[in-house]
């Protein structure tokens, strides 16, 4: 404490509860400044898990034993219904979801240091990822034509845009001469069902109109010919 008088950095301890605290981050942060399906994940974990097993803790007395304990004790039997444990990347995504907050309580000037930072995540293993060799696309494709799903589909194939950026897209936004497709918006059905639609994940995508090239050229072949069966929009 002496030390923080001395730099500055003392802050007087509150009464508010990390309950309380993380309702108001969810309201006032979260849900304003992060994509839409990131803020319901992270509402979710704030409700399911943490509030009931530390939100009594004051915001000010959270401790770095407090979230260690967190996370060995979900690993061990942390399912909601009773029923094992959780992952360690469900657990990860909770450390995220807290680290998270905390970090924007220390912006704020509620807390001196982020607490979190002094907890390590548990590790889990890397996704390996298949990709599709030539073969694959074309089998791929071949057996995609008769679903009504078959532009998006190829759209996915040749442009490598993520699936909200691709159900953003309306015929304004594709370029048939340059065979580009313009993102300026991303769309995400939430767990409500509520659909909510914003600016593209990447922080460079939402200051412009990004444009992915369209190879090969049939891509806009198929397009068009979508276009012609369903109309514009």
């Amino acid at each position: 404490m002496l030390n923080q008088l001395d730099n500055g950095t003392f802050i007087k301890p509150s009464k508010v509860t990390l309950a309380e605290y993380l309702e108001r981050w969810l309201r006032e942060y979260a849900w304003a400044n992060l994509a839409p399906r990131t803020a319901e994940g992270y509402e979710l974990v704030v409700r399911r898990h943490l509030i009931p097993a530390l939100g009594k803790i004051t915001l000010s007395g959270l401790k770095p034993e407090h979230i260690q304990r967190y996370q060995s004790e979900k690993l061990s039997c942390g399912r909601v219904d009773g029923k094992g444990a959780l992952s360690p990347r469900a657990v990860r995504h909770h450390y995220m979801a807290l680290h998270t907050a905390l970090k924007e309580a220390v912006k704020l000037g509620l807390l001196s240091r982020n607490v979190a930072d002094a907890v390590s995540p548990p590790s889990c293993s890397r996704y390996e990822w298949q990709c599709f060799d030539e073969f694959d696309f074309n089998t791929f494709i071949e057996a995609a034509k008769t679903s009504p799903y078959y532009v998006l589909f190829y759209q996915a194939l040749c442009t490598g845009m993520r699936r909200s950026e691709l159900l953003a897209l309306r015929w304004r936004d594709v370029d048939f001469v340059l065979c580009e497709a313009h993102v300026s918006r991303s769309l995400h059905q939430l767990r409500t069902g509520k659909i909510v639609i914003g600016p593209p994940k990447s922080k460079y995508k939402a200051s412009a109109r990004w444009a992915y090239r369209c190879r090969p050229p049939c891509y806009c072949k198929t397009t068009k010919t979508s276009r012609l069966h369903n109309g514009p929009c």
